[in-house]
C-alpha cells in the first residue's frame, strides 16, 4: 500500500481511547472472546472480524494481566477514510519525565515499555495481528489498567484508597499486634530480627522475621532449606511463606518467616537478601522452591553457590492444569510420567524415555513440558545423586516434612488465629526438641537384628533418625536380590521388593563403595534404603560407607561443636555476643525442662556472671572499651565496624592515665561516655531502600566499607499507612532499642 494513500492519526492518552472503538461491538467482541476462550492465545497472525474486536480482545488481555493500554498511533486511508493500521501500546511506553514541581504527577510513570500490539486491515476487511510484544520492562500494576481508562467502571476515589500488599490480608489491628510482638521479642531475645518492606506509597508490602532459635538452628541445618510458598499460591487469607529446615530429630524447624503481600521479582529479591543477611550471610547448600521461573531467576542471583531444586510434588500437582486438555487421568500419561521420572538410571535412559513419552502423547509443542525438560536437573531424582533433601521434597506434599505446619494453617483463618497457632507451634517444637535431645543422649535404642549396620548407626544417630534407618534394615527380609550385569568396577543388581510389589535397580561401585538405587530414598530422605543395604550385605561389606552417614542426623546435630570451635579466636565483640546468644538458646531449652534444672542453671549463671565481672575489671585483662580506646578505634574487625578513631583520639591521653576502672563511679562515667559515642555513630547508619531493618539486627551495612551498626537507630519520622495509630512506635523508631549498658 502506498504511504501517500494514508493519513496518520496520533492518539494519545489525553483522548478517550474508547472513542476509537465506539462502533457497535457487542456481537463481534462476544464472538471474538468465544472464539479465543483462552486470552493467553494472543499471537502474531491472529485474525479478527473488526478492529473493535481486536481492540476489546487486547483490552481484556490487559485487564487480566494487569497493565494499562493506550492507542499509540493509527493510520487512515486518504481515499476511503477508513482505518488501515493501529498500534496499541502499554500505558508506560515512552520516556517522558515528570517535573518535580508537577501538581498531579502521573500515576503510571513512563518506563519506555515496548509491550504492545500492532494490527493491520487486510483486503478482505478482516484485521490481523501484525506484531505482538508480550514482555514488559516494569512490574505489573493492575491499577494501570483502570488509570489508563480514567477510572471507567471504577470509582475515581477507589484507586487512591485501594488496599495493596499486606493491607489486603491484614487489618490495622493485625499490624498493631504484629509490631507489638516484634518489639516484645526483640526485648526478650537480643538475636531477634525483623524487617518490613514498603512500596513507593509507604504501604506495607512484605514482612520478614527470624527469632534467635531459628538463627541457632540455621547454623546446624543449613545444608537443605525449603522456601515454602504453598499458602501463598493456594490463596490462604494469611500469605505465610516460611523458610523450612529439618532438625537432627527429623522434625520441622522454622528458619525464617515471611508474610508476602505480592508475588514479584522485587519481593523475592528483597526477601532472599534480607533472610541471607539475617542468618549471617551464609547461603544454604540446597534450596528448594516451587517450579517457577521468577523464583529460579532470583535464586540464581541471590544464591549463586546453592544447589536449586524444585519440589517434585509441586511439579506433579501442576500437570492437570498445565496439560489439560492434552492428557487425562485415564489415558496412562501419569503412569508413563512416573516411570520416566523414577526408573531412569542414566542420562541417556531418562532422555530417551522422555522423548518417547512426549511423542506418544503429542506434547512436543507444549512450552511447559519444554521448560520441565530444560530444568530437569532441578527436579528429576536421577540428577540428585550426591545430595540429600532431608524429606522435604517427595512426590506428595502430604508425606513430606513440609506438611507438618499444615495443621496449624487454615485458609480462612484471621491473623489473630494464625498468630496464636504460630506461637503454640513454637512452644511445642521447643519442648519436643529439648526432650528428644535428652532422650537421644541418655537412652540407647533397642537393636532388632543381627546386622552390623544397625549397631553402627545406633551409636551415631538420634533416636528418631535411627528408627527410620532401622525400618529399612528390618525391611531387607522382604527383598530378593539378583545380579543383572557387571560393567568394570560397577555392578548392577535387580532387587525385587515384595512389600512394595515392585522391582528396583541398584548400582554399586566396588572400589569407591558408591551406590545408587532407583527408589531414591537416600536422595529424598537421607537414609540408605533396604535395597542398597541388601546389596552391601551380599557384597560382604561390614559397615555403612562414610558418605552415607550424614552428620545432620547425629546426636550432636550437624557438626555443632566444629562450627563453634573457633569461638576462642573471636576478637570482635559483636561476633562474641551473637555466638553467646546462640549458645544460651540451647542452654535455656534444657534448663527450662524442670524446676531443679532451672535452679541449677540460675546458680551457675550468677557464679559465671561474677567471674566475668571480675575478669572484666582486672587490670591484667583490660576491658574491650579500654583496649579499643588505646588503639584509637571502637570494635573494628574484618566484618566491618564504623571507623571512630578520630572521635576517640582526643581521649587517648586521658585513657593512658587510667590503668583500670577503680570503682563503680568510674565504670558509670565510662559507660555514659560510651553510650553517647555509640548513639552518635549509630545515628549515621544507613537503611535499605523502601524497607526497615532494626539497627540492632543489622550485621553489616554500606558506609565507605561494610560496617556493623552499634546502637539505636532513629530514622526520620514519617507516617506509614497501617502504622499511623500503632502505639508501639515511639520517638521515630520501629522496634525496641537494645540496652546500651550491654555495649
Amino acid at each position: 500500500m502506498d504511504v501517500e494513500d494514508v493519513a496518520i492519526d496520533l492518539l494519545t492518552r489525553s483522548g478517550n481511547v474508547d472513542e476509537f472503538c465506539e462502533a457497535s461491538t457487542s456481537g463481534n467482541v462476544a464472538r471474538s472472546i468465544e472464539q479465543f476462550a483462552t486470552i493467553g492465545d494472543l499471537r502474531n497472525g491472529l485474525e479478527f472480524e473488526s478492529k473493535e474486536s481486536a481492540y476489546y480482545f487486547y483490552r481484556e488481555y490487559a485487564r487480566l494481566v494487569g497493565f494499562g493500554i493506550t492507542i499509540k498511533a493509527s493510520r487512515r486511508s486518504k481515499r476511503s477514510g477508513k482505518f488501515i493500521d493501529v498500534k496499541i501500546a502499554c500505558s508506560r511506553f515512552g520516556t517522558k519525565r515528570e517535573s518535580n514541581a508537577a501538581i498531579n504527577p502521573r500515576s503510571c510513570p513512563k518506563t519506555g515499555c515496548k509491550a504492545g500490539l500492532h494490527m493491520k486491515r487486510k483486503e478482505d476487511e478482516k484485521w490481523v495481528i501484525y506484531n505482538f510484544v508480550k514482555e514488559h520492562n516494569h512490574e505489573i500494576c493492575p491499577d494501570d489498567f483502570y488509570i489508563s481508562l480514567r477510572g471507567k467502571n471504577k470509582p475515581a476515589g477507589a484507586l487512591a484508597h485501594q488496599k495493596k500488599g499486606l493491607q489486603v490480608s491484614l487489618e490495622e489491628e493485625d499490624l498493631k499486634l504484629m509490631l507489638e510482638h516484634f518489639t516484645d521479642m526483640q526485648e526478650k531475645q537480643p538475636g531477634f530480627f525483623y524487617a518490613v518492606d514498603f512500596d513507593s506509597e509507604k504501604r506495607i508490602r512484605n514482612v520478614f522475621w527470624l527469632d534467635a532459635k531459628a538463627k541457632h538452628d540455621y547454623c546446624s541445618f543449613s545444608d537443605v532449606v525449603l522456601f515454602d510458598t504453598f499458602y501463598v499460591r493456594n490463596k490462604y487469607r494469611i500469605p505465610f511463606a516460611p523458610f523450612v529446615g529439618v532438625s537432627h530429630h527429623c522434625q520441622y524447624v522454622l528458619l525464617g518467616c515471611a508474610l508476602i503481600g505480592e508475588e514479584s521479582e522485587s519481593t523475592y529479591s528483597w526477601l532472599f537478601r534480607t533472610w541471607l543477611k539475617a542468618v549471617g550471610g551464609q547461603a544454604p547448600g540446597v534450596i528448594i522452591t516451587d517450579q517457577d521461573k521468577l523464583l529460579s531467576d532470583v535464586v540464581v542471583e541471590i544464591f549463586p553457590s546453592a544447589r536449586h531444586c524444585f519440589c517434585l510434588w509441586n511439579v506433579m500437582s501442576k500437570i492437570p492444569d498445565m496439560l489439560n486438555p492434552f492428557v487425562s487421568q485415564d489415558d496412562g500419561f501419569m503412569e508413563s510420567f512416573r516411570n520416566c521420572v523414577h526408573s531412569s538410571l542414566t542420562d541417556e535412559q531418562f532422555e530417551k524415555s522422555w522423548s518417547n513419552m512426549i511423542g506418544e502423547f503429542e506434547l512436543s509443542k507444549n512450552e511447559w513440558v519444554h521448560s520441565l525438560f530444560k530444568d530437569r536437573k532441578k527436579w528429576v531424582p536421577h540428577y540428585f545423586h550426591g545430595i540429600c533433601l532431608a524429606g522435604m521434597c517427595g512426590p506428595e506434599r502430604s508425606g513430606s516434612i513440609a506438611s507438618h505446619f499444615d495443621k496449624y494453617m487454615n485458609s480462612e483463618a484471621t491473623f489473630k488465629d494464625f498468630f496464636e497457632l504460630y506461637m503454640k507451634f513454637l512452644q511445642y517444637r521447643c519442648d519436643v526438641e529439648a526432650k528428644d535431645d535428652l532422650e537421644s543422649q541418655s537412652k540407647q535404642p533397642t537393636l532388632r537384628s543381627s546386622l552390623a549396620f544397625e549397631k553402627q548407626l545406633s551409636l551415631i544417630y538420634t533416636d528418631a533418625a535411627f528408627k527410620k534407618f532401622q525400618a529399612e534394615v528390618l525391611g531387607v527380609v522382604s527383598c530378593q536380590l539378583q545380579k543383572e550385569r557387571e560393567d568394570g568396577t560397577t555392578e548392577i543388581f535387580c532387587v525385587e521388593d515384595f512389600e512394595k510389589r515392585q522391582s528396583f535397580f541398584v548400582s554399586l561401585n566396588k572400589e569407591l563403595l558408591d551406590m545408587y538405587c532407583s527408589c531414591h530414598l537416600f536422595e529424598y530422605q537421607g537414609f540408605l534404603c533396604k535395597h542398597a543395604i541388601l546389596v552391601l550385605q551380599n557384597s560382604d561389606v561390614s559397615c555403612i560407607p562414610p558418605q552415607y552417614i550424614l552428620k545432620r542426623w547425629s546426636k550432636n546435630g550437624e557438626n555443632r561443636e566444629e562450627k563453634h570451635e573457633k569461638c576462642a579466636t573471636i576478637h570482635d565483640r559483636m561476633a562474641r555476643f551473637d555466638d553467646l546468644c546462640r549458645r544460651f538458646v540451647k542452654f535455656g531449652e534444657v534448663a527450662s525442662l524442670s524446676d531443679e534444672a532451672y535452679m541449677t542453671a540460675i546458680k551457675l549463671l550468677e557464679e559465671t556472671l561474677k567471674n566475668c565481672v571480675s575478669v572484666h575489671s582486672s587490670p591484667k585483662s583490660p576491658s574491650e572499651p579500654e583496649r579499643l580506646m588505646t588503639s584509637g578505634s571502637i570494635g573494628l574487625d574484618n566484618e566491618g565496624m564504623l571507623d571512630c578513631g578520630s572521635k576517640f583520639s582526643r581521649k587517648k591521653k586521658i585513657q593512658k592515665k587510667r590503668k583500670a576502672y577503680c570503682g563503680p563511679e568510674d565504670a558509670t562515667n565510662r559507660s555514659e561516655e560510651l553510650r553517647q559515642e555509640t548513639e552518635q555513630v549509630s545515628s549515621r547508619a544507613p537503611t535499605f531502600e523502601n524497607c526497615y531493618i532494626p539497627q540492632a539486627d543489622m550485621e553489616a551495612t554500606e558506609l565507605s566499607s561494610r560496617a556493623a551498626t552499634l546502637g539505636i537507630y532513629y530514622p526520620a519520622q514519617q507516617t506509614i499507612q497501617g502504622f499511623a495509630s500503632v502505639s508501639s512506635i515511639q520517638d521515630g523508631y520501629y522496634g525496641h532499642p537494645p540496652t546500651i549498658q550491654a555495649m
